[in-house]
């Protein structure tokens, strides 16, 4: 992250605040009054299918803004605030984004959830574990 500019550390330092709230909201607030608090306003949005170079590359720089905020960061960051910055953050820039909601059974039979990012048909977070999950739920 040394060698990046300020636009960059601006939109890490937005994805670390946004890390922030939605870890401690998911913590104390139920998960459909976070989904129609993010998802309420309409903002202008590309077309579905019609992915330009400047989406293109609004969609990397979230990408990895978020990716590597959790990744350096001392505290953890789990799928589901990664999942909810990068959706924020895509929506404030007037690019479509995909929460998906999956679960699966462990290998000792426990139920575990994972939340992952999509923009179109690709994934931008989370999607390494997803093919392990069944979806039940999606949010655009």
């Amino acid at each position: 992250m040394t060698r990046r500019g300020l636009a960059d550390w601006l939109l890490a330092a937005e994805a670390l605040v946004l890390l922030a709230v939605f870890r401690l909201v998911l913590a104390c607030v139920p998960v459909r009054r976070i989904i129609a608090a993010v998802a309420r306003r309409p903002t202008e949005q590309a077309p579905a299918g019609e992915a330009t170079n400047q989406t293109r590359t609004i969609v990397r720089r979230v990408q990895w803004a978020v990716s590597a905020v959790a990744r350096h960061s001392p505290v953890e960051f789990v799928c589901f605030p990664q999942a909810l910055a990068g959706y924020v953050m895509l929506r404030r820039r007037g690019v479509l984004g995909t929460l998906v909601y999956g679960v699966a059974r462990s290998p000792g039979g426990e139920l575990v959830a994972h939340t992952w990012l999509m923009s179109g048909e690709q994934m931008l977070l989370g999607g390494d574990a997803a093919p392990e999950f069944t979806e039940i739920e999606r949010w655009t």
